[in-house]
């Protein structure tokens, strides 16, 4: 046996002996490594679809939460909502069983102008009920803040706070679903969409809490979870899944797939270089003239400190860099409606005329101008209650109330029943005894409290004007003083209602005087 394994070797050894065996062992060598890494890069260009399972265990989540729901929000990026749109998707919740309603939800709308939120939102509506949506950006646990400003009044600083905007508009059309006939019922809303259009951040908007966890990456939601919004309503959040095909680049551009797990980023940010506005790009990283992907990457590497071993600049993590800076919205890029509207196929005029009369989209837009008309004639005060308090004005500040408080600082009372309007002078005297007060009965036809109220904006303008970390106690501070004025302005209501019934009382017993 030892003898046969000695004679193999020095066969072997004697048959590389020569340089052309040699040679092609070689050759054989390189190419299996070259195919070896071509394999790994293909299984690396998609980390989160390459597992088979992975994929099949999401599209069953999407499956579980189009049957359990009644009514599924498809949340759109506003950026562009036909590149995050999946008429797959929508064909499988129109087939299900059940008669399913779907709603579109335009997300993400401060990344984009108005005027293009007003067109897309056009462009939708001819197909589908689509409501305008922006996530609360907001790191807190509770108490998210909402606007109640519509979105086409709201301006542009406003949109770009991190308030919820949308929130009673979606509440509402959701709302009409649930009162169909004379009858309201609880129902299930499904919430579907790619991988980071928003889905969860819509969740948590709307529950005004970290119901559901969040984050800038592709995959944080993997399983459907279901979250309590109020007794009629319950939310399901559904895992974004990636319908196919899809190109390569397109799905790394909707963030689809992690950015740090790619294996070529420099594809995609070539890409990002023929549809944007190469000026913008050049103002935000400080570059200018660049010719090629190459120069661009190299000056964004040098910038950053982006390194290799050996002082090379690595044009791979400035590519990341640049993507994640994408992602987040920091390069503006927006996409505009088609000129021509047209149908896709999975849609016919009934279904259409279903949605809309289901969803009572008319009395939502109604609601809207009267909105607007409510706004146009100065009583928008009563919709800023739960907007972000650096960038309303204080309501309570410029309250009747406040103003008879500031008039009891002056000692003079101010008061009005009916058409008797009384004017008390020093009404500190008022436990002494009604007799020492001096009262002018006028008849005056002014409504109003003639009263000049203090402005108190240098306190808002004095918590903006303070340090971005230092706002917060402000803020704290003066919702504190707030309390304390509502506290004093009821004590001073309470005297001031004793006052007048000393003056009716005073008035009725000259009254029987003269009588007698």
């Amino acid at each position: 046996m030892r003898e046969k394994q000695q004679a193999a070797r020095e066969q072997e050894r004697h048959r590389r002996r020569t340089i052309e065996s040699y040679c092609q062992d070689v050759l054989q060598c390189q190419e299996e490594f070259e195919h070896k890494e071509e394999v790994l890069q293909e299984l690396n260009m998609f980390p989160q679809l390459d597992d088979e399972a992975t994929r099949k265990a999401y599209y069953k989540e999407f499956r579980k939460v189009v049957e359990y729901s009644d009514v599924i929000l498809e949340v759109l990026d506003a950026r562009d909502p036909l590149g995050c749109r999946c008429f797959q998707m929508e064909e499988a919740v129109l087939q299900a069983e059940g008669n399913k309603k779907l709603v579109l939800v335009l997300n993400k709308i401060d990344l984009v102008p108005k005027e293009v939120v007003e067109k897309w939102l056009d462009y939708l509506r001819n197909e589908l009920p689509t409501v305008a949506f922006k996530a609360s950006t907001q790191h807190q646990v509770k108490n998210l803040n909402r606007c109640t400003v519509p979105v086409d009044q709201a301006s542009e600083s406003l949109l770009k706070s991190k308030a919820c905007f949308g929130a009673e508009n979606l509440m509402r059309v959701l709302g009409n679903y649930c009162r169909l006939g004379e009858v309201r019922t609880h129902i299930r809303v499904g919430v579907v969409g790619l991988p980071n259009v928003g889905k969860s951040s819509l969740i948590n908007s709307l529950k005004r809490s970290r119901a559901c966890s969040v984050g800038a990456v592709p995959g944080v939601t993997k399983f459907m979870q279901e979250v309590y919004l109020d007794k009629f309503i319950r939310l399901l959040d559904a895992p974004g899944i990636v319908p196919g095909p899809n190109s390569e680049v397109g799905t790394i551009l909707r963030n689809c797939i992690h950015v740090q797990k790619l294996a070529d980023p420099v594809t995609p940010v070539e890409t990002i270089l023929q549809r944007c506005n190469l000026e913008e790009i050049s103002n935000y990283y400080g570059i200018s003239g660049f010719q090629t992907t190459e120069h661009f990457l190299t000056a964004v590497a040098h910038r950053l400190g982006k390194k290799k071993k050996g002082g090379i600049y690595s044009q791979e993590q400035a590519a990341k860099a640049v993507l994640a800076d994408w992602v987040s919205g920091k390069i503006s890029f927006y996409t505009l409606p088609p000129a021509t509207h047209t149908l896709p196929a999975h849609l016919s005029a009934e279904i259409i005329k279903e949605m809309t009369e289901v969803f009572d989209i008319e009395d939502t837009e109604q609601a809207n101008e009267d909105t607007m008309e409510c706004l146009a004639t100065g009583e928008a005060d009563e919709l800023l209650g739960d907007m972000d308090p650096l960038e309303m004005e204080i309501k309570w500040l410029h309250s009747p109330m406040m103003k008879i408080a500031d008039a009891m600082e002056n000692k003079t009372t101010v008061y009005k029943i009916g058409d008797l309007t009384g004017y008390c002078t020093n009404p500190n005297r008022h436990q002494m005894g009604w007799a020492k007060r001096n009262v002018d009965h006028r008849p005056r036809n002014s409504s109003t409290v003639d009263v000049c109220p203090v402005d108190r904006r240098p306190v808002l303008q004095r918590i903006m004007e303070t340090d971005p970390l230092q706002q917060g106690q402000a803020l704290a501070s003066a919702l504190k003083n707030k309390k304390k004025m509502q506290k004093r302005t009821d004590k001073l209501a309470s005297k001031l209602s004793d006052s007048m019934m000393s003056v009716l009382d005073l008035s009725g017993n000259a009254d029987d005087s003269a009588g007698d």
